[in-house]
């Protein structure tokens, strides 16, 4: 897919509204592609040839449970380099996204530190990682002329100044967390209406008893990523159905779909619910 381009860029010069403001970080400007990590795959000049882990273009309605993003304000959890970002942003979505930063010791990665392990350079390897992900962000933000702001956060805290939103969207965020029912909450309360939770369907867990609240602990040194992050759980849709209801939510729709990963093709669920 090809985002159509903006008229009008974000003006981030002294005194405008973009320019350093708490708790938003000030749009870059002039990063080169080589500087850049793709998550999401997007089409734009310069990174035709990037290594993506997701492709998810044709299929981001699908991804979002086919939710209504026109004139909505939405929370996004895990922009990572903005492929899902900048598509809601085309729905006339205004977004504020939230991702890491690299500075490691304010946000990081939930990382499981083993007795070997040396952690000085597993932060390392992981700030420059998140460096390049933000840097790809900021690519995509100035090629398309976006609006979208960024807040660095974790799943488990937000600045409370970024206000309230229509709706809050968990994008294969929840399974890279060691408390995913702690980042749930935490997003349910900055939203007053819809909350939008996509993960994988455990392939760990028997089909039959996925109807079941069951969660699959993943860590193993096997699995392990060079940054030092774990994918940390295979969780059943049922655990997040029965969560939601306890906090007052009611389920508007509950699919499921393949999508395109960089070893396959995944499958992953998508729950839609608002409050009562």
């Amino acid at each position: 897919m090809i985002f159509p381009q903006k008229t009008r860029p974000v003006d981030n010069s002294p005194g405008s509204p973009a320019h350093d403001i708490a708790p938003y970080v000030v749009p870059k400007r002039g990063i080169a592609p080589q500087d850049t990590a793709t998550y999401h795959r997007i089409d734009l000049p310069g990174l035709e040839d990037k290594k993506w882990v997701w492709d998810l273009r044709g299929q981001e309605d699908s991804y979002f449970g086919n939710y209504g993003f026109n004139d909505k304000r939405v929370l996004e959890f895990g922009a990572a380099n903005g492929g899902l970002t900048f598509w809601m942003e085309q729905q006339a979505a205004d977004v504020i996204a939230v991702d890491l930063s690299p500075d490691i010791a304010r946000t990081s990665w939930d990382v499981l530190f083993g007795p070997e392990d040396n952690v000085a350079e597993i932060k390392r390897v992981m700030s420059r990682g998140i460096q390049r992900l933000n840097n790809g962000f900021w690519y995509a933000h100035e090629q398309l002329g976006s609006k979208t702001r960024l807040v660095h956060g974790t799943a488990y805290h937000v600045p409370n100044e970024i206000g309230r939103f229509d709706v809050v969207t968990l994008g294969s965020i929840l399974l890279h967390l060691r408390d995913p029912l702690g980042a749930l909450e935490n997003a349910i309360s900055f939203t007053g209406k819809s909350i939008i939770i996509t993960d994988a369907v455990p392939w760990l867990i028997n089909e039959e008893l996925q109807c079941l609240p069951l969660a699959y602990f993943i860590p193993n040194k096997s699995r392990r990523t060079p940054h030092g992050g774990w994918t940390w759980w295979q969780m059943t849709a049922e655990v997040y159905l029965r969560f939601l209801a306890l906090k007052g939510f009611r389920i508007i729709s509950n699919t499921s779909a393949f999508y395109k990963h960089m070893a396959g093709l995944r499958k992953l669920y998508t729950l839609v619910a608002e409050r009562v």
